[in-house]
């Protein structure tokens, strides 16, 4: 099972910021999630809320808040005076962080399908070898946002991200994607209880499953025993240091 570290390695370093994804590779992460939403001027940023405050030493609202106006605000000082002036990155800035064989998990807060669409392609485009080689994942919550980019890019990996096990369609499709499900896989929260019906039909689809938020390792073998793929982890330290003691 993969090891993605949540928002970055966001107990170590600002979440979302530059400074929590290099912090990732240095523990050996094999993957990052990274939360977006559009700017005013339609710029894809990596910042959770849908304001600065609590991050922030300002309090801008994302949408209503230009680029420019983003990148004056502190976004490393509230977590520690050592990382006094770290930034807001954009998407494309956290593109250029993702080496080779990692993982790019982006998940999408944004709702307006056809907005977000039209500033990802271009950026997408650029990066047609990740797509191929399912090394960027996309989440979101919103299903329509995850069949528009679908349709652009047929072999983009996309996952439904899932917080209450009823909104799964109650027969699995026998693959995926599918008319009814036309995903690769889904994002699970680690609240849900999914039923074993269910959960083998999804992985008898070929289902990628991934598991947020999972901070205690010793539930690890439960998820990696159930079939899941990929664990999300504010600790991804934690993860990987027992894998390493497995290993030597």
């Amino acid at each position: 099972m993969q090891i993605i570290a949540h928002r970055g390695a966001s107990a170590q370093a600002p979440e979302n910021t530059i400074a929590s994804i290099r912090r990732a590779w240095e523990l050996g992460a094999d993957g990052i999630e990274i939360d977006i939403l559009l700017t005013k001027d339609n710029v894809p940023v990596a910042i959770h809320d849908s304001h600065t405050g609590r991050v922030g030493d300002l309090k801008l609202t994302i949408k209503d808040s230009t680029l420019a106006e983003l990148k004056q605000v502190d976004v490393g000082s509230k977590f520690s005076s050592e990382f006094a002036g770290e930034r807001i990155p954009t998407l494309e800035e956290v593109m250029a962080e993702i080496p080779e064989r990692k993982y790019l998990f982006i998940e999408a807060k944004e709702a307006h399908a056809s907005n977000l669409a039209k500033a990802l392609i271009p950026l997408f485009s650029q990066h047609l070898d990740w797509i191929a080689g399912r090394q960027m994942v996309f989440m979101s919550f919103f299903p329509d946002l995850l069949w528009t980019m679908a349709a652009k890019f047929p072999d983009l990996t996309s996952l439904l991200l899932l917080d209450n096990a009823r909104r799964l369609p109650r027969k699995i499709p026998t693959n995926l994607p599918s008319d009814s499900l036309p995903v690769h896989g889904l994002g699970l929260s680690s609240k849900i209880t999914l039923p074993d019906e269910q959960r083998e039909a999804l992985i008898a689809a070929g289902a990628i499953l991934n598991v947020w938020t999972v901070n205690n390792p010793d539930d690890e073998d439960k998820w990696a025993d159930a079939g899941f793929d990929f664990l999300t982890t504010d600790f991804p330290e934690l993860f990987l240091a027992k894998r390493n003691e497995t290993t030597t």
